[in-house]
């Protein structure tokens, strides 16, 4: 496996992945309204989301699939359960309180991949949840009234922060297990 350096330049830009996944969710469930479509745009916008995740942490794990299917469920499972809990009501506060539902089991499914590769990846858990929060937010300033149209997943402007915001802590997570390769 290569050095962390030549993967978090490729991680950070997969938060190009993002608006395709959400283009794609859009074009099969149209308007967020049911816990249903949550669970079939999740799907449909974690395949996109996690392929192109896999294609920049296979750099430095030996994953592929797995990291596909993780971000596929745990996405799909997530909107799913939260628009099941919290509704589809698309205003800040609604949007906010959703978020954290959806990176919580996010990370839950991720943490089964990650903890394969590293002991710190129980970490992945409480980032996820609060980096959805975050990306949601930054995502509201920048595109204002179309949160109302009901998106799956945050923006271009969120999918960045929360790449960035990953991807530290999987260099974080990660170093531990590359100086016991090393060594």
């Amino acid at each position: 496996m290569e050095s962390t350096k030549n993967w978090t330049l490729p991680w950070l830009a997969a938060f190009l992945g993002f608006p395709p996944g959400g283009t794609l969710a859009v074009a099969l469930i149209g308007h967020l309204d049911t816990p249903l479509e949550g669970i079939i745009g999740g799907a449909a916008a974690g395949a996109v989301i996690g392929a192109v995740q896999t294609l920049a942490l296979r750099r430095r794990l030996p994953i592929s699939w797995e990291w596909i299917a993780a971000t596929t469920g745990g996405l799909a499972a997530g909107v799913g359960l939260s628009v099941a809990l919290f509704g589809t009501e698309t205003t800040l506060n609604a949007t906010l309180t959703r978020a954290p539902i959806t990176g919580l089991v996010v990370g839950i499914v991720q943490w089964l991949v990650l903890r394969q590769h590293t002991r710190r990846a129980l970490w992945w858990i409480p980032a996820l949840t609060l980096v959805y929060i975050v990306a949601w937010y930054i995502t509201s300033l920048v595109i204002g009234e179309s949160l109302n149209e009901g998106f799956v997943i945050f923006g271009a402007s969120g999918a960045l922060v929360h790449q960035v915001i990953t991807g530290l802590v999987l260099w974080v997570m990660l170093r531990e297990s590359q100086s016991k390769t090393t060594s």
